[in-house]
């Protein structure tokens, strides 16, 4: 039995599609991005010869330090976009993809709390070799925490909910 979708979640299972495609060259533009940014700069470090091994393990260090939010952010983006591939499927009850929303969520909050505290502390006390706290709360971080904490806890909400839609359907 073939079951026809409404009109509506036509709709929502393009619109999945499209942003299942735009979250693709998304994440080919975060790979571009953190390969320019710091696989370059990474490699000339690690193979120059001006700097002393400690130096140049040093230097490697912080630039995978500052890297880490936007390979957590990469992983975020790609966890929507598995859930955007059920969506698009028409599988909007799936289980698999409300905890792929989740995860996306949790990822997302994972990159903003080492933009917020791990990159700032680690980046000074490897480059001044002390310790200290220091803390980077901007109005985009803060906007940007609060949203993925809201797709993390949308994303448990929608798991909830196609959990409880496969007990009922278990009734019929």
């Amino acid at each position: 039995m073939i079951q026809t979708l409404s009109p509506d979640l036509q709709k929502a299972q393009q619109i999945a599609h499209a942003a299942q495609v735009c979250a693709i060259f998304a994440l080919v533009g975060l790979v571009a991005t953190i390969v320019s940014k710091g696989g370059f700069t990474l490699a000339t470090t690690i193979f120059s010869d001006e700097l002393d091994w400690r130096e140049r393990v040093n230097q490697g260090g912080l630039i995978l330090i500052s890297l880490m939010p936007a390979l957590l952010l990469f992983e975020a983006v790609n966890r929507l976009r598995g859930a955007l591939k059920y969506y698009s499927a028409g599988e909007f009850f799936s289980t698999m993809a409300s905890s792929r929303v989740a995860q996306a969520g949790d990822y997302g909050i994972q990159a903003m709390v080492a933009m917020i505290l791990i990159v700032p502390n680690l980046t000074m006390w490897i480059s001044e070799g002390g310790g200290g706290f220091d803390i980077a709360l901007e109005p985009n971080t803060i906007g940007m925490l609060a949203f993925t904490l809201f797709v993390a806890a949308v994303g448990r909400i929608l798991t909830a909910a196609t959990q409880l839609k496969a007990e009922n359907d278990a009734f019929v």
